[in-house]
């Protein structure tokens, strides 16, 4: 193998630092458990990631703001199931959150030129730099910051009462897409379309349905909000 693939290369030139290649920290946490040396006991409502710390997920977006920076990624990832379970899709208006509930709906306003974009919260991370959000390739081409791989930027969520029957319905399918998907993966979830593999994940969508994804500490029981919502 000569130097990393492009989708790794271009990501190092955007953030700086070489990421690795795609899938390969999701399988060294399948074979070596996501662990060097004791398990980290993820947050009531949580969830750790190998090498980067453990994340509580929000009960409700309500009233959340912050400021922060904003990356993008996936532009050769197209297809791989993110966190969420969903496909990811470089052209849709989607970004990753290490808190904000699966289905939340946010407005992202770029802070060095006011541009804004709307998305949708489907997937976990970012995991790299402190950064609060990461888009998809559409949503940094709205933005304006694709050239650029970062910007600063205020994230807002959008109160439910404000959105529109189209945002409720995708939010809605997220969510049925994530509850069957945590069934199918009892031990372990992808984020940021499959870079990262998820452990001990008790994921939360934007009604308050609790997905326990990976095993809950100390009962070994895997609890699954599920059978008034498949």
């Amino acid at each position: 193998m000569n130097g990393p693939p492009r989708a790794s290369r271009a990501r190092i030139a955007r953030h700086g630092r070489r990421a690795p290649p795609y899938g390969s920290i999701a399988t060294a946490c399948l074979l070596a458990g996501c662990t060097a040396g004791p398990p980290q006991r993820p947050p009531a409502g949580g969830y750790c990631v190998a090498g980067h710390g453990c994340y509580r997920v929000l009960a409700s977006a309500a009233g959340y703001q912050a400021r922060g920076a904003a990356s993008w990624y996936g532009r050769d990832a197209a297809g791989r199931p993110t966190a969420s379970g969903a496909p990811f899709d470089p052209q849709a208006m989607r970004v990753a959150s290490k808190t904000l509930p699966f289905g939340t709906w946010v407005t992202i306003r770029n802070l060095s030129n006011g541009r804004e974009a709307v998305a949708m919260v489907d997937d976990r991370g970012p995991f790299y730099g402190g950064r609060i959000v990461d888009a998809t390739p559409a949503v940094a081409h709205q933005l304006g910051f694709y050239l650029a791989g970062t910007a600063a930027v205020q994230l807002r969520a959008i109160p439910a009462a404000d959105l529109t029957a189209a945002q409720r319905q995708a939010a809605h399918r997220d969510e049925q897409i994530a509850v069957r998907y945590a069934a199918q993966h009892p031990h372990e979830i992808l984020a940021e379309a499959g870079r990262f593999a998820l452990r001990g994940v008790v994921d939360i969508t934007s009604t308050g349905v609790r997905i326990a994804v990976g095993i809950v500490w100390d009962s070994l029981k895997l609890g699954f909000d599920l059978l008034r919502h498949l």
